[in-house]
């Protein structure tokens, strides 16, 4: 028998987004790598400081765009949200730095008159998502967490609205970019 070749890299379409919009977004000397092979379970991404060392672990979570319904348009303004369904042991157990939702916001612009689909990442540490998780998320269906995170992008502002309401604006694109870089 001749040898058996399998797929060894782990690389998906959200990872190689948030990697893309990372590289763009971190400082000079910050890299981002991929781990090649499918053994890194819980971590997606690593940025390293070549110059001082300092290394962070990412843990990337992707969501469809999804069309906002008229009411959340009424009660959220602008924008659209993304869904994320994942067992509680994701969150609980994580070994990641931080937890990166790409999310896929509808965004309309009146000038042009078209909607385009936009990009926006909520770059949280891993802490932070578990503390807020356990406080204020219910576990749905097979013990899962659901997160239901709203995008404004006129307003710049995040939440996570599925159980009760988390405010996610610190974590949101620049802002959240920002924490990185000062930790890097």
């Amino acid at each position: 028998m001749g040898i058996s070749y399998k797929n060894f890299w782990s690389l998906n379409t959200d990872e190689a987004i948030v990697a893309g919009i990372l590289r763009k977004e971190t400082k000079k000397d910050v890299e981002v790598l991929m781990p090649l092979n499918a053994q890194m379970k819980g971590v997606d991404l690593y940025l390293i400081n070549i110059k001082n060392k300092k290394v962070i672990t990412i843990q990337v979570k992707g969501s469809r765009a999804f069309e906002p319904k008229k009411s959340e348009v009424r009660d959220f303004g602008h924008g659209s949200a993304g869904w994320f369904f994942f067992p509680k042991e994701v969150v609980s157990n994580a070994t990641a730095d931080y937890f990166a939702f790409l999310i896929y916001v509808i965004e309309e612009s009146k000038k042009i008159g078209r909607r385009t689909i936009e990009p926006h990442v909520i770059l949280i540490p891993t802490k932070v998502l578990k503390k807020n998780s356990l406080r204020y998320k219910n576990t749905h269906g097979n013990n899962r967490f659901s997160y239901l995170i709203w995008v404004n992008p006129v307003t710049k502002e995040a939440f996570d609205f599925r159980d009760k309401k988390i405010n996610l604006n610190n974590f949101l694109d620049k802002k959240g970019f920002k924490i990185i870089n000062r930790e890097l």
